[in-house]
């Protein structure tokens, strides 16, 4: 006798789009914030642009790292800054 086992594959949109929606309203009310502070009309992307650089930032200037820790957020902020740049463009 073989033993067979038949799985079915649902779609299951309904939680993941909840969950989706529920990601984008933060960095859509932070996209209108900085659109309002830069006086220009900022994507989604450039915003997630602008997070990623201030969050590197923060890391960089964290004050109870090591020399190693921070020279590897260094050069994420360097990174950020730079892909931050070339998007406000």
């Amino acid at each position: 006798m073989m033993n067979e086992m038949i799985i079915t594959a649902r779609k299951s949109t309904g939680a993941i789009e909840v969950m989706k929606q529920m990601a984008e309203r933060p960095v859509e009310a932070l996209t209108r914030y900085y659109s309002e502070v830069l006086e220009r009309r900022l994507s989604s992307r450039q915003t997630l642009h602008l997070l990623n650089a201030q969050l590197a930032f923060l890391m960089t200037v964290f004050p109870s790292m090591s020399m190693v820790l921070r020279l590897m957020c260094l050069t994420w902020l360097v990174g950020a800054v730079l892909r931050c740049r070339e998007s406000l463009r």
